[in-house]
């Protein structure tokens, strides 16, 4: 069973209990060694681990998920852990980047990571690469997922530290903040030292409502409805009571059952042709909807206790610039530690790879801090 309670946000956050039903958090259903020919350079040996979390609303669920180890010999206290959040590949179990990534095919900050001497964990989130359903933007979700795998990652590597710096991009920015403001509640076993979090996804609650029956075709950019349609299959598992199906035309439902089996491109490339209008029958603008997506989504701006650092591009045409620049004033006038760190010549993407001396610099004055 989970325990729930109301956190200083008015979130609810699960946290484990023993239960004879369900695995703890962290259980290990499965461990499967990678080959060497498989692993990024700066890999020792890692594993693709199936694992028991939590999802949306504290219920049982499985995610898989990655666990790399550096070369050389642990530090004293075990090799700190670097928890890599990946951005929005899709919500079906085939886009899973443990099944679909290997070698130096990963992220940068997860290769510079572990030629720095870090230890990596990377979730593919819950009800991806494992059995159940994704809830995409599923703040408390993707905190359980990230948090569980780190309990997972040391059970099975008695060599891994209880330290950890929380890292990520896009979607997984978002998941990196929220893991890392709930990880002293909900896993206080561990202990969480900052947070990265570049190009995070925010404010999605305010501008949600733009995605209605009236907005015309947006062109080349048409495929933007897709994350739509990843949010809206997230909240319709974490939320059945919202009846999303209704609010959507028979274009819009057969669309949302296709994004639910195809990876993001795929999507994309789907919905060129189709506005963001066509999907729609009834908007998303009531107090009952943004309340719900409010709870499922929000970024929290307080209560961290740790330094959060914010990357992003100037040039950013998915999440405009501007998101992040009032995200870090709201976290700064609730009290906490914020930079924001600005690349005027990036974009959404080429803000991983521009950032990334920042992001290991973080990294390590993270670790550094007593």
């Amino acid at each position: 069973m989970t325990l729930a309670f109301v956190t200083a946000t008015g979130g609810v956050l699960a946290v484990p209990q023993a239960s004879a039903a369900a695995p703890a958090p962290g259980f290990v259903f499965t461990s499967t060694p990678v080959p060497g020919g498989l692993l990024p350079s700066g890999a020792a040996r890692a594993s693709r681990v199936v694992y028991a979390t939590l999802d949306q609303n504290g219920r049982p669920a499985m995610s898989g998920g990655m666990v790399w180890t550096p070369h050389g010999t642990p530090p004293p206290g075990g090799w700190p852990i670097v928890s890599w959040a990946h951005g929005t590949t899709g919500i079906a179990d085939t886009c899973a980047p443990s099944r679909i990534r290997s070698g130096n095919g990963w992220e940068a900050p997860i290769r510079a990571a572990l030629d720095a001497g870090y230890a990596v964990t990377a979730t593919d989130y819950a009800g991806l690469g494992a059995a159940g359903e994704s809830e995409y933007l599923g703040g408390r979700a993707a905190a359980h997922s990230i948090v569980d795998l780190i309990r997972a990652a040391r059970t099975l590597d008695p060599t891994l530290s209880e330290r950890w710096v929380s890292v990520g991009h896009s979607q997984g920015g978002h998941a990196a903040l929220f893991a890392a403001r709930y990880a002293r509640d909900y896993a206080p076993e561990t202990s969480v030292r900052g947070v990265v979090a570049i190009a995070p996804v925010s404010s999605i609650e305010d501008i949600f409502g733009v995605f209605g029956p009236r907005t015309p075709s947006l062109g080349r950019f048409n495929g933007v409805s897709g994350l739509f349609l990843y949010i809206l299959a997230g909240l319709d598992h974490a939320r059945r009571d919202l009846d999303v199906n209704a609010h959507l035309t028979d274009t819009g439902r057969k669309y949302l059952d296709y994004a639910r089996e195809r990876c993001y491109g795929d999507l994309n490339d789907a919905l060129h042709s189709n506005s963001p209008g066509s999907l729609v029958d009834s908007g998303f603008g009531s107090d009952t909807f943004r309340d719900a997506l409010r709870d499922y989504a929000e970024v929290p701006t307080g209560g961290y206790g740790v330094p959060v650092q914010i990357n992003h591009g100037f040039l950013d045409p998915v999440l405009p610039y501007a998101m992040s620049r009032s995200l870090r004033t709201a976290m700064a006038d609730d009290g906490t530690d914020v930079t924001l760190k600005t690349y005027v010549r990036a974009d959404h993407t080429s803000v991983v790879e521009q950032s990334l001396s920042d992001t290991m610099s973080a990294i390590k004055d993270d670790f550094a801090r007593s």
